[in-house]
């Protein structure tokens, strides 16, 4: 499958490698295989998958306003979250005295962030499968926890302790970051319904 000129089975096939074979030397044998434009293709096409089931389950449980939810929520936000810690790991890596690029990061970044978020994408998208499946969910989010924290140490070249602080900075910041997001698109959503009247006593 090739999309804008990306191989996105050659990645999937790099991404087996590094996620049955989890180590820093499994990452840096892909690390200089692509960049940010190719990791942003293929983390868009997992979020795809990821959107598009959301779409239909929210179709069916919301009606339009639903399936838009769906595709919003399960494309927008995937890239946006990858986009920003890939570029957060860059920038804090390189105040640890990393020496690695930005294409490095947001390549091997994508080789776990895809495949992952492809399968609980589509989990947390089905009701009652979610729930029934909560505590692999759970034990694959602390995966892939790991999983950053070796991509970190091969993309940017860092030792173990500056890795970390990388990785937990990186993940601090896309928390204040996404919290002050929901905060100004609330109070953005308030203001029009309050312009529109909607939350006005009739």
């Amino acid at each position: 499958m090739i999309v804008q000129g990306v191989s996105i089975g050659d990645m999937l096939n790099q991404s087996v490698a590094v996620l049955t074979k989890p180590s820093v030397q499994s990452f840096e044998q892909f690390e200089r295989r692509g960049g940010q434009r190719e990791g942003l293709i293929y983390v868009g096409v997992a979020a795809a998958l990821a959107g598009i089931v959301g779409a239909l389950f929210g179709l069916l449980t919301g009606g339009v306003g639903g399936l838009i939810g769906g595709l919003v929520i399960g494309i927008v936000g995937p890239l946006l979250n990858f986009f920003v810690f890939s570029f957060l790991v860059y920038t804090i890596g390189k105040s640890q005295g990393g020496t690695g690029t930005q294409d490095e990061v947001f390549y091997t970044t994508s080789l776990y962030t895809a495949p992952i978020l492809a399968v609980s994408g589509i989990v947390n998208a089905i009701p009652l499968l979610n729930c029934l499946l909560l505590p692999a969910t759970f034990v694959l989010g602390l995966y892939q926890l790991y999983l950053g924290y070796l991509a970190t140490r091969s993309s940017m070249n860092l030792d173990q302790n500056k890795a970390i602080i990388t990785v937990v900075l990186s993940i601090i910041a896309m928390w204040i970051a996404g919290a002050i997001l929901t905060f100004v698109l609330a109070a953005i959503g308030l203001s029009a319904a309050a312009a529109s009247g909607a939350l006005s006593s009739p």
